[in-house]
């Protein structure tokens, strides 16, 4: 098949058309399924109407829906059939709807079939695999029900596109062999009946309960490079060709690999949500803070545009940005014309958190009692700090030219980051903002031995921090450095 056709899928325009709600709705990785849309035919026409205007003459046009458009339980049939005609008048070649192997009967495709354009019906064979369908994946419709729809879809002369989900449930997680042997007879099967293969990455869900595994640790989802990995070594064996990193070939249909198909960030449910208050290595660990740790580490990408990192402590008022230290902060560098190419990144108990998550729960649900620490707790709460910004470094470090740590020279969390990019050999990217003249000069004013983490809104380290940054992003005529002449 030409790139060009094996392509027209994967580059098809498409609308979200939501109605109703999944009649099945149980799947256990599934979160479309299990909403409800409170939208109106009438607005999802409106909708589909312009979507048309836009995409007139368009080889293939898809539509998701959350559930079954042949299911009349879900979507009057009247509807559906109205969609494919507006297609057909805007010049479209094919149509492609969502449906569930139980949905396609006679009846049902009869009543949505319009000549003159391809009808295609996507359904989801996931696993082929009765056991793993229905124990695991609580499917109500197995192997069986796929060939059956198949072949009635075929001599009716519909099409078929096949979704295949990897990585849905722990059983399949923890058995990686497993795992791609059922994947391959899953591919070979939808060959043998499809026009097109998607092959999903299985993300998260709100409210499902593989969300709840990854929450309590027990199943982690792939990222991108396993997830190519593990598709391409099965779809090799196959024999299919690599068309592009995400687009193959097999049996002279297009197999394409969707590894996020959706914008996911860990939600954990609000029932669930606790406040996290004490020292050690088990608040440290606490899982509602390694399911974020995970997230920054191998899904999270940094905004564009900033190019250098601003490392922070965090403070006992939460939000951040409503404690006196992070006020204090913003209110002395947010003016400056480099600002908005510093990503602050705060690092502390949870791990690294960069600012744009920091309002979000568990970050400002936890507390920990710095009079409250032994030495075990101090070693511990470094060797921990430092394995996370080491990995976080690992992950995106070269997104940043420089990384500021504005902390007390006293502090712990300072100590984990020194180590961390000492281990890394990235002391070069590392600037510690407060010097101990400046430290020792605060000292003198207040008349303490040791200030602690509120020295960092002391106005003399305000004005340590806004020298440095001024220093490294501005040129002597106040103009913010470009990425390509700063000496980072």
């Amino acid at each position: 098949m030409e790139v060009a056709m094996l392509r027209a899928y994967k580059k098809a325009p498409f609308t979200v058309l939501e109605y109703g709600r999944c009649s099945w709705g149980a799947c256990y990785f599934c979160g479309w399924g299990k909403k409800r849309a409170n939208t109106t035919l009438e607005q999802l026409k409106a909708k589909y109407t312009r979507f048309l205007e836009r995409h007139r003459g368009a080889r293939v046009i898809k539509l998701f829906s959350s559930g079954s458009m042949i299911d009349p339980r879900q979507f009057p049939l009247d509807f559906t059939r109205w969609l494919v005609e507006e297609a057909k008048k805007a010049g479209v070649r094919e149509i492609v709807i969502e449906g569930k192997s139980d949905d396609v009967t006679r009846e049902n495709l009869e009543a949505v079939r319009v000549e003159g354009i391809k009808v295609t019906i996507a359904i989801g064979l996931e696993a082929a695999d009765d056991i793993i369908l229905k124990r695991y994946y609580k499917k109500n419709t197995g192997v069986a029900d796929y060939i059956r729809a198949a072949e009635l879809l075929r001599e009716m002369g519909f099409g078929l596109r096949s979704y295949i989900i990897v990585n849905a449930h722990p059983v399949v997680y923890r058995n990686i062999e497993v795992q791609e042997e059922v994947l391959e007879r899953t591919i070979a099967l939808a060959g043998e009946y499809s026009d097109s293969i998607v092959v999903i990455n299985a993300y998260p869900h709100q409210n499902t309960r593989l969300a709840i595994d990854w929450i309590e640790g027990r199943w982690r989802p792939l990222d991108k490079r396993q997830f190519y990995g593990l598709v391409g070594r099965v779809l090799s064996r196959l024999g299919a060709r690599r068309v592009e990193e995400d687009l193959y070939e097999y049996e002279g249909i297009p197999v394409e690999l969707d590894h996020s198909n959706f914008a996911f960030v860990p939600k954990i449910p609000r029932r669930l949500w606790t406040r996290i208050r004490g020292v050690g290595r088990e608040i440290l660990l606490h899982p509602h803070f390694e399911v974020w740790q995970d997230y920054f580490e191998r899904f999270y990408e940094p905004p564009r545009g900033k190019e250098y990192a601003l490392l922070l402590p965090c403070s006992y008022r939460k939000p951040y940005k409503k404690s006196k230290t992070h006020r204090a902060i913003l209110s002395a560098i947010s003016g400056y014309k480099w600002f908005p190419k510093l990503h602050l990144i705060v690092v502390s108990t949870p791990g690294v958190i960069p600012w744009e998550f920091h309002d979000r729960y568990p970050f400002t649900h936890y507390d920990w009692p710095e009079w409250m620490e032994t030495e075990e707790v101090k070693r511990d709460y470094i060797q921990v700090t430092k394995e996370r910004v080491k990995r976080y470094l690992r992950a995106h470090g070269g997104r940043y030219k420089l990384f500021f740590a504005y902390f007390h020279l006293e502090s712990e969390t300072l100590e984990a980051i020194r180590q961390a990019f000492q281990e890394l050999g990235m002391e070069d990217k590392l600037v510690e903002v407060l010097d101990r003249e400046t430290y020792e000069a605060i000292k003198r004013e207040l008349g303490k031995e040791r200030v602690g983490s509120s020295v960092v809104r002391h106005p003399l380290a305000l004005e340590r921090l806004r020298r440095v940054l001024k220093s490294y992003l501005e040129d002597t005529a106040g103009n913010t450095i470009n990425a390509s002449t700063s000496n980072g």
